[in-house]
């Protein structure tokens, strides 16, 4: 199975790192402090932001299977392994309908208190820095060093390449840091302009099933519109911009929760979600869910899938609202009631997510060429790179936070 248009889902994480109260330090602080530190933040957040990464990992495992993913592909018969191949489209199909969504939502929740507290001008530098010099990083050292790396596998796409054709310099999933960047921007722009006040009021009442419907379905309008712009995207895919080439067509969806977050930091709305709403959107996004599994394993089974995934992208588009905001909602819901369940471990990497993030593509490239060309099964390649890939990535960030300098960057 090749499916090269699947979407190159690529989480980032939230590099923002205030809190919701403005009397809660943003800045990151050395290993020593870690833990105090993790008292005075937002667990269920930081215990959600280390889940969405992981499931970026997981997912950038099925994409090696699916096309590639930074250069790496493992080819699997599409007619000895169906259930495989379709239980792997639906799962990528299905978490890119919420994880990325989440972490613009959070990210957004951040940004109002941490401007305020800052300034403008303030902001943006610590921003800069924040975003900037991971980007640089990822970008030069990171996936290029990837590519090269990937290249040594036999069935890669970059094998046969020269040299000069090398897709060296590609943005590839720190596509995610240019589109936060630019929200911050606009957001600072609009504060610029109108100036900024921040102070909590909870008498605002949550959003309703009416706002909510309605903002999905012009969201979903918008998915399946720009989903049809295939010429577009596959341009920026074979650009530097490659990332975008495979998330630009969810950027209003992305757009229009990383701004509800803003607005919903003013109110606290995510610590007053409505339970009878958010378990009822639930169900509903569960149904679709698997109605989508079910599609995906018939298609798959028949053989059809590369033939009709076209079609499955655009079904796929437009559910995109009603799927990923009952599991998002849920999620949050589901988190707040159960942070201590899990205790500091979850919300110590969901500190070290943001590096885990950058860092990752470089060891999923190295796991998968230790053991994904020697002919085991698929099922076995993937269970065993995938928790290798999440715990050496977790793993390589946490050791890197120990650093005061580097703690205040990742």
């Amino acid at each position: 199975m090749n499916i090269l248009s699947l979407p190159h889902c690529s989480e980032s994480i939230l590099s923002t790192r205030e809190s919701k109260t403005l009397e809660i330090p943003g800045s990151a602080e050395a290993f020593d402090c870690q833990t105090a530190r993790i008292k005075n933040r937002l667990i269920y957040v930081d215990q959600i932001r280390a889940l969405m990464i992981a499931l970026v990992i997981f997912v950038h495992v099925l994409l090696t299977f699916l096309g590639s993913f930074m250069g790496v592909h493992i080819y699997i018969s599409e007619s000895q392994y169906p259930v495989f191949g379709g239980l792997a489209v639906w799962l990528l199909l299905f978490c890119n309908t919420f994880f990325m969504c989440m972490l613009f939502l959070l990210s957004g929740y951040f940004v109002p208190g941490s401007v305020h507290k800052k300034g403008v001008m303030r902001y943006l530098k610590h921003r800069f820095l924040r975003i900037g010099i991971p980007f640089l990083a990822g970008l030069l050292l990171i996936n290029n060093a990837s590519m090269l790396i990937a290249r040594l596998s036999p069935p890669s796409p970059l094998a046969e390449l020269s040299w000069n054709e090398m897709p060296f310099h590609r943005v590839g999933v720190l596509w995610f840091l240019v589109v936060l960047f630019f929200f911050d921007l606009l957001y600072c722009a609009w504060v610029a302009l109108r100036g900024h006040r921040f102070s909590v009021d909870t008498s605002v009442p949550t959003p309703q099933l009416r706002s909510w419907l309605i903002s999905a379905v012009v969201l979903a309008l918008l998915e399946v519109v720009m989903t049809t712009r295939a010429d577009l995207w596959t341009a920026l895919g074979r650009s530097p911009l490659d990332g975008l080439g495979a998330q630009g067509m969810h950027v209003f969806t992305y757009a229009f929760l990383f701004f509800v977050g803003c607005k919903a930091s003013f109110h606290h709305w995510l610590e007053r979600l409505d339970t009878h709403l958010v378990l009822r959107w639930f169900r509903f996004s569960f149904v679709l869910a698997l109605s989508l599994l079910a599609i995906c394993l018939v298609l798959s089974i028949n053989g059809s899938m590369s033939n009709d995934f076209g079609k499955l992208s655009l079904l796929t588009a437009f559910l995109n609202p009603f799927i990923g905001w009952g599991v998002i909602t849920y999620l949050l819901l589901w988190f707040q009631r159960n942070e201590n369940s899990y205790g500091q471990w979850l919300a110590t990497a969901g500190v070290d997510s943001f590096g885990a993030y950058i860092i990752h593509p470089l060891v999923l490239v190295v796991v998968l060429n230790a053991i994904g060309f020697y002919g085991l099964n698929p099922w076995l390649i993937a269970l065993s790179a995938t928790p290798l890939g999440i715990v050496i990535s977790f793993g390589i960030a946490h050791q890197l936070r120990r650093s005061p300098t580097i703690a205040k960057i990742i």
